[in-house]
């Protein structure tokens, strides 16, 4: 007998696989699960569930940690799983440290364990003289237009906020300075940010569901002579939500934003220009000039 995978039984089999506890078998007849304990599998109208356990459950945290672009969540989350016993609980309690790389995990998670459920049944049709079904393809940018705002800058609503992060930026910078190094490089950052009027500076920011910031992005005309160039006067995320793809995201807007106002060139003339910045630089079409970077936008 065969049984069709719908919403439903797809949903109890994910519960089910993570129940460590009790074992379940598919119903075939009914379309459901049944617990072991009370029927034995047969493969005609009781199915056991694909093998599943907690080497499978480290190895999927495994993958998803080692494939996270976001540095400092990163670290944390690799020391929980290989801090000794209890590593799924203390998995647990880091990742909430981080709760944009959470709803990140949860997403990976259950789109890997659909995956794996897709696979199992595709398997048992192939059994069934049946053609396989086709697998959607996986979908990794969901993140970005799901928990995140975009915004466009507004000078009297966001300036303060933006010199507030700037602050924030040049505390953590990775270096062992004088604490005045990173005084000077946080006066720089900020005097950049106020070059040129207000009125003229453009650009977005970036908040979570929850309105808290997540990041900026600005530029001003360099001087009514060139008008068509501006120069980028703030760029960055909070150290905790990057390599989430809210950079790229933020630079895509602004470069997009910028052709359709007629503006032809960008600059980038930060004293201290991040290195986590660069590669994304470069990738957006960004040459190094000197210390700093420009890019033809049209």
């Amino acid at each position: 007998m065969t049984f069709e995978l719908t919403e439903n039984l797809t949903d109890s089999i994910l519960t089910a696989l993570e129940n460590q506890e009790e074992k379940f078998l598919v119903d075939a007849k009914n379309g459901t699960l049944i617990s072991a304990g009370a029927v034995s599998s047969d493969n005609n109208f009781f199915y056991s569930l694909p093998e599943w356990d907690s080497a499978a459950g480290f190895n999927l945290r495994e993958e998803f940690t080692t494939n996270l672009h976001a540095p400092s969540a990163r670290k944390e989350l690799h020391e929980a799983l290989h801090s000794g016993r209890g590593v799924f609980r203390t998995f647990k309690i880091k990742i909430k440290e981080f709760p944009e790389v959470e709803k990140m995990w949860h997403s990976f998670k259950h789109r890997k364990m659909r995956m794996y459920i897709d696979n199992w049944y595709n398997e048992l049709r192939e059994i069934w003289g049946l053609e396989k079904l086709e697998l959607e393809p996986e979908d990794n940018d969901g993140l970005i237009h799901d928990d995140f705002t975009f915004q466009e800058f507004d000078s009297e609503r966001d300036s303060e906020l933006i010199l507030h992060f700037i602050n924030a930026d040049a505390e953590v910078l990775n270096c062992s300075w004088h604490e005045q190094i990173k005084d000077a490089v946080f006066e720089l950052w900020q005097r950049q940010f106020l070059y040129g009027s207000a009125e003229k500076q453009t650009g977005f920011i970036c908040r979570t569901l929850s309105n808290e910031f997540a990041g900026c992005i600005t530029t001003t005309p360099v001087s009514e002579q060139t008008d068509e160039t501006v120069i980028l006067t703030s760029f960055f995320v909070p150290e905790k939500l990057r390599g989430l793809g809210i950079g790229t995201e933020l630079l895509m807007k602004c470069l997009s934003d910028l052709k359709a106002r007629g503006k032809k060139w960008i600059l980038l003339t930060y004293t201290i220009v991040p290195d986590s910045l660069q590669p994304l630089l470069l990738r957006s079409g960004f040459e190094k000039i000197g210390s700093g970077f420009a890019a033809k936008i049209q």
